[in-house]
Order: structure tokens, then C-alpha cells, then sequence
């Protein structure tokens, strides 16, 4: 046997040692957040910050952050439509089940688990799902982008909060001019105008393959109707979210202007958004009192709704999302193994 076609007995163990590595790093940066906010502070006077709580704020704060959840659910199935007709129940549940996943690993993997799970019920490929999560997730990051280009226009934030706000935004610029370029280029692969670089080689071709689906999926679900009202629902779902957050804002008595509510807001939702941590543990606490310690809140009392805030947002999203998952009666496992087939690349006959 040639040394070309001998096994690779390394490959496994190297790859989950990568896998832990991203594990261990995800979670040794939430520990270093976490202790950057709460060093230094007291466990009495945190506790003491929890005393004034008004606590009649904290069920509707549940209940506008569950509706955010609903409505996601919905702008999903809209722009899903160009690839097949689910429930309203199933895209809830996908999400709720992706959203679980985020709570356990790092960078947002859990949308993994929500492009398969269209994919099984649509019977369709998992390339194809992948533009309606690229066009979901379009609209949530313009709607970021605009937050944070207003709140450093109007507030002289310290120089690397812009410096972070002005990497989102180039970032967020350039996924829009790529978004862009796909729905509208116009090539005709069945020519084989539109060869992968690099084509001879079958990993390229299965790229290739995977982003030609993709930008066929982006054109396809560029019907205006329904890219309008999944923009529309994409707004309902941040006025939910901002609500919420006031909500929590009123549990604890902070008399903020309209401007300081909305530029905080704009600061600890960024926090939550950015792919970091298992659940953004830790950084959200780092950007929540960061953007409440520059309006001048105690340490405190910034720590304090930094922690509330994230254990109400969070822990109804994780107890529904536990549930959503262990309803599909999927593992992880089942999962990876099929999404590394090379049968995800086009359409399936199984469900």
C-alpha cells in the first residue's frame, strides 16, 4: 500500500482537538469578560443593587423577548417560501432549537442546526436553506449598523467603542455589496460558465457547487413581496426586542432620556449580536456596563442589571430551546455526520 492511499489515523483526534481548542478559547474569554465586569465589586453591594428592583417588569420583558422569537419564526417562513411551505410551528421550533445550541457552543453555531432542520422538512438541500438565513440575518445587521452609525453621530462615545463600531460597519458594508453581487449576477452554470477556480480539484467543486445553490437560492427568493414584508417583520421584531430591554431599564429605576435608553441599548445589543462566546456570556455583560458605566451608573448597579438582564433574556430562550431541540429528535451528532455528506449539495429524496 502507497503512502497515498494509506489511512489517516490523526485526522479524527486532530479535528476534535481544534474543535475543543474553539471550546476551551470561547469559554476562557467569557471568564475573562465576566471577571473585567464583576472584580472589584463587592458581593454585597451586588446583591444590595437587587433590592430596588421593581420586579412587575420582569414578566412582560419575558414576554416581549419570547415575541421576538415568534416573529423570527414567521420572517423565516416568508423567506422560505421559495424553497418550500413550512409551519409556522416548525420555523418557530428551528429557531428555538438553533438558539439552544448557541447557548452551548461558540460563535453562533446553532444555525446550523436550523438550516438542517428546514432542510429535512423541505426536503431540500441545505444549500438551498442557506439564503433565507443569509437575507434573515441581512436585515438584523443593517438594523445594527444604523444603531450604531446614529449613537456614534450623536454621543462622543470613547475611542474604541467607534473603532468597534466602525469594524461592524465595514464588515456589515461588504456583506451587503456580496449580497448584493449574487442576486444580481446573472450566469448560466449549466454552460459551465461559472467553474470554481481551481476545478479540478473535488473539494473545490464541492464549493463550488454549495455557492452556486446559494446564489441560484438568493435570486430566487428576491420576490419583492416577500423580501418587503420579511423587512417589515424584521422591524417589528427589534421594536420588541427594544422593549424588552426598557422594560428591564424600568425593573430598575434608571431615569434615562430617550437618546441614553437608545444608544445603551444600541451598546448591549451589540453585545448579544456578534458570533463570540456560548451564548455571548460575558461579552454582553462587558458591553452592557460599559455603555451604562459611560452615563455614568455605578459599578454596581451596571453589574447587577448585567446580570439580570441576561438571565431574562436568556433563560426562557434556553428552557424553549431545550424543548424545541429534544422534540426534533435530533443529536448533534446525527447532525454533523449529515451535514458533512456530500449529499447536502442537492436535493434529497429522504425526509
Amino acid at each position: 500500500m502507497t503512502n497515498d492511499q494509506c489511512p489517516m489515523p490523526n485526522e479524527k483526534p486532530r479535528s476534535a482537538a481544534r474543535q475543543w481548542l474553539w471550546v476551551v478559547l470561547s469559554y476562557g474569554i467569557a471568564a475573562g469578560c465576566l471577571y473585567w465586569v464583576f472584580h472589584g465589586i463587592p458581593l454585597r453591594s451586588l446583591l444590595h443593587s437587587f433590592e430596588g428592583v421593581e420586579w412587575e417588569w420582569i414578566a412582560p420583558a419575558v414576554g416581549l423577548d419570547l415575541a421576538v422569537y415568534f416573529l423570527a419564526g414567521w420572517e423565516w417562513q416568508l423567506l422560505l417560501r421559495s424553497v418550500g411551505r413550512l409551519r409556522l410551528v416548525q420555523t418557530i421550533q428551528a429557531i428555538f432549537a438553533g438558539r439552544f445550541a448557541n447557548d452551548l457552543l461558540p460563535v453562533h453555531v446553532g444555525y446550523v442546526i436550523r438550516l438542517y432542520l428546514a432542510s429535512r422538512w423541505t426536503n431540500r438541500s441545505v444549500a438551498s436553506v442557506v439564503p433565507s438565513l443569509l437575507v434573515e440575518r441581512f436585515f438584523d445587521s443593517l438594523w445594527l449598523a444604523l444603531g450604531i452609525g446614529l449613537t456614534v453621530l450623536f454621543f462622543p462615545l470613547p475611542a474604541r467603542f467607534v473603532r468597534t463600531g466602525e469594524g461592524l460597519g465595514v464588515g456589515i458594508v461588504l456583506g451587503v455589496l456580496a449580497v448584493t453581487g449574487i442576486v444580481l449576477r446573472r450566469k448560466n452554470r449549466a454552460d459551465g460558465s461559472c467553474r470554481p477556480i481551481l476545478g479540478r480539484w473535488k473539494v473545490s467543486r464541492k464549493i463550488g457547487e454549495f455557492v452556486g445553490k446559494v446564489a441560484d437560492g438568493m435570486r430566487g427568493i428576491g420576490r419583492p413581496d416577500m423580501v418587503l414584508a420579511a423587512a417589515g417583520i424584521s422591524v417589528l421584531k427589534l421594536i420588541a426586542f427594544v422593549l424588552a430591554f426598557l422594560m428591564l431599564v424600568w425593573a430598575y429605576g434608571f431615569q434615562f432620556s430617550v437618546r441614553t435608553f437608545l444608544a445603551v441599548f444600541v451598546v448591549a445589543y451589540t453585545g448579544l449580536s456578534i458570533p463570540s462566546t456560548p451564548a455571548s456570556v460575558g461579552v454582553f455583560q462587558l458591553f452592557c456596563v460599559a455603555g451604562l458605566r459611560f452615563f455614568g451608573v455605578s459599578r454596581s448597579e451596571a453589574g447587577s442589571f448585567a446580570l439580570l438582564a441576561f438571565v431574562v433574556l436568556n433563560a426562557p430562550l434556553s428552557v424553549g430551546g431545550f424543548v424545541a431541540l429534544a422534540q426534533s429528535g435530533l443529536s448533534w451528532r446525527q447532525i454533523r455526520q449529515r451535514l458533512r455528506s456530500s449529499h447536502d449539495l442537492r436535493p434529497r429524496a429522504d425526509s
